[in-house]
């Protein structure tokens, strides 16, 4: 294994346990938003330290990040990154709905080259090592080989805001709910991302994907055979307005047959 990848996975799942312990004795209080808030920042703050305790015992020379800190900033050739994090998936942790993970992305001399996502609650790790391949708990995954439309799954994430293109976003909805795809909107990117990678889910629909919540799983979906594409088939322009698809090459191709029309570059 990887030494780099040893000390990720090590750090994820001490961070998990943390996580957890909060998770089940966790009272919040729906009429009071400011506790909430502070007792939420504590779990990440404390989460996030027993993460970066355990990287800078192994690799006190390397430069570690909160996943809100400009990484793009930071990267050089002489650089290793560590970017952290701590609890992807907040909302659902404060409504008791058990699905958020952490994650870890290593970067060397710029590319990514180690991905670990970790879900403490199903004891699910997912990682990836630059041209190795993806794992979910120790077995190598493939992003699905589904060739349908038909009773196929689609995590979706949705822009936190109406604008000219919102109308776009639900004409796409309609038509491809027609078409038998049923739509998923979890509440964490980053399991959309390994849950793409590993085929539970065969699409991410991102209309709302930050660069520095996409970094962890990038490396995943690649990994496993996924392509990342605007709406109209382009994979070198990423950042349309419309939004990118993260799927197989051919589940792509068939999306975008549908939807094209519908999206302005």
């Amino acid at each position: 294994m990887h030494p780099m990848l040893n000390i990720a996975i090590r750090a994820v799942r001490k961070g998990g346990n943390a996580i957890v312990q909060n998770y089940d004795t966790q009272k919040f209080i729906n009429e009071d938003t400011e506790k909430n808030k502070i007792f939420i920042k504590n779990i990440m703050y404390k989460t996030y330290r027993i993460i970066t305790e355990i990287i800078y015992k192994s690799y006190p020379n390397h430069l570690i990040l909160n996943k809100n800190e400009n990484f793009l900033l930071k990267i050089n050739k002489k650089n290793t990154i560590w970017i952290i994090n701590e609890l992807d998936g907040k909302n659902n942790f404060i409504k008791h709905f058990p699905h958020f993970c952490i994650s870890i992305a290593v970067i060397v001399k710029g590319k990514i080259e180690i991905s670990v996502i970790y879900d403490p609650i199903r004891n699910d790790l997912f990682t990836a090592v630059k041209g190795q391949g993806s794992q979910l708990n120790g077995y190598r995954t493939r992003c699905s080989n589904i060739n349908t439309l038909n009773h196929t799954t689609v995590a979706i994430n949705l822009p936190n805001y109406i604008n000219d293109q919102s109308l776009s976003y639900f004409e796409i909805y309609k038509k491809l709910t027609s078409c038998g795809i049923s739509f998923r909107c979890t509440g964490s990117i980053l399991l959309d991302l390994a849950y793409t990678a590993a085929g539970r889910i065969d699409c991410l629909f991102n209309f709302n994907l930050k660069q520095n919540n996409f970094i962890a799983g990038k490396l995943q979906v690649q990994e496993a055979g996924c392509l990342i594409s605007n709406f109209t088939g382009g994979y070198r322009n990423n950042n349309s307005h419309c939004g990118n698809l993260i799927s197989s090459p051919k589940f792509i191709r068939l999306i975008t047959e549908k939807v094209r029309e519908y999206c302005i570059l």
